[in-house]
């Protein structure tokens, strides 16, 4: 998901972009509202994102996935996923959600939005 191609390969147009991130978003809608138990991904990334011929995007890779039941908020687990796409706040209580799915789409739209596909210079700092 570069701007600037270091396969050979064009880069992705702003159309193509917009595709992804709304097929993402809906996969990532489907796990939080329409499953039941609902499913918290807990690494959502680009790697993580697969795409057919016309890049429709697909969520995969549910290898750190937990299932939560609707009524509650959260489920509290060892700390698992890829660094610079786990929310602060799983990293600090262990407790994961939607909210630290949204946050690793949000990491993801970054990446989609500036062509970088890691983020450098994150420092991590728990507090007490």
């Amino acid at each position: 998901m570069n701007t600037k191609s270091t396969t050979g390969k064009p880069p992705l147009d702003w159309v193509t972009r917009k595709r992804i991130s709304l097929g993402a978003a809906r996969g990532l809608l489907y796990l939080h509202e329409q499953c039941d138990p609902k499913i918290i991904h807990r690494d959502v990334k680009a790697a993580n994102i697969l795409l057919d011929d016309c890049c429709e995007a697909i969520v995969g890779d549910f290898g750190l996935a937990k299932l939560l039941d609707h009524r509650e908020s959260h489920v509290t687990t060892a700390v698992r996923g890829t660094v610079g796409h786990i929310a602060p706040e799983y990293l600090s209580t262990g407790q994961s959600s939607e909210k630290t799915d949204v946050f690793g789409f949000g990491i993801l739209l970054l990446e989609l939005i500036t062509g970088q596909t890691k983020l450098t210079g994150i420092v991590i700092q728990k507090t007490n």
